[in-house]
């Protein structure tokens, strides 16, 4: 009998993508990216299989369109991991999931709900970082020992390959287990929220972006380099923005840099 499994896995940055402002693109899960676990099944290194999701997509997919998966936050569960009464209601709908070369990819559509709107806010804002899911491993690679598997005397871990995986749920957690899986799109009021704090030549700089379509150098604006939508000092202050507008025009400059890599 298979053992149900929860994977969470940290944001690495937001793209902005035209929509309706509900829809988030992120992925579930990511493929080939080994990560420390320690669970019911020992200490080991966990690897998922690109295929590992075919059949639970496939079981997925309601007879006349959709999906027959529900998109929960947290699992369902409050922080202490105990079933909670206000997020047992999902909170989205998939409008479509696939197996890309990088994980398991989904795009959803959020309700209007106020549980639904509470999560998009904290995913605009930042302070939700991680997408996740739960399902059962079917099948693994080796299989698992009597008594679960163990580091060596060295102290490397085993190497456990996730040939199938089933799908329970999957959504947005705040509590990432570990890294690789990203939101990558919140539509449209996001990206209105982002221009509005462009200069000109911070425009003109996304104009370009979107009629070729490649990246150049960015306009040297002062601000400071980054390699993810919040650098890790806090942002410069001028005279003319707010805290909240210095943080999303650093957010507008990483897609100004980096605009072309999830378009």
């Amino acid at each position: 009998m298979t053992t149900p499994y929860t994977r969470s896995f940290a944001l690495e940055d937001i793209s902005i993508r035209a929509g309706d402002g509900r829809t988030v693109d992120a992925y579930a899960a990511v493929f080939n990216t080994p990560a420390p676990i320690r669970d019911q099944d020992g200490e080991y290194e966990e690897v998922i299989d690109p295929a590992a999701f075919n059949r639970a997509i496939d079981h997925s997919r309601r007879a006349k369109g959709g999906w027959n998966l529900p998109v929960m936050f947290n699992h369902g569960m409050t922080i202490w991991s105990t079933p909670s009464e206000r997020h047992s209601v999902p909170i989205g709908i998939p409008e479509e999931i696939r197996a890309d070369s990088r994980g398991l990819f989904t795009r959803t559509r959020y309700h209007r709900s106020q549980v639904a709107d509470e999560v998009l806010e904290a995913i605009r804002e930042g302070s939700i970082t991680a997408y996740s899911f739960s399902g059962a491993f079917n099948r693994s690679d080796p299989l698992v020992p009597r008594g679960g598997f163990r580091p060596d005397r060295s102290g490397k871990l085993p190497t456990l390959r996730r040939m199938e995986s089933t799908l329970r749920e999957y959504g947005p957690t705040p509590f990432p287990a570990y890294s690789g899986a990203e939101i990558v799109g919140v539509r449209a009021e996001q990206a209105a929220m982002l221009l509005g704090s462009l200069s000109y030549d911070e425009r003109q700089r996304l104009v370009e972006i979107f009629r070729s379509g490649t990246p150049t150098d960015p306009p040297d604006d002062g601000t400071p380099s980054d390699e993810g939508p919040a650098a890790e000092d806090p942002p410069s202050r001028h005279s003319d923005r707010s805290i909240k507008q210095e943080l999303q025009a650093q957010r507008a400059a990483f897609l100004i840099r980096h605009g072309g890599d999830h378009a």
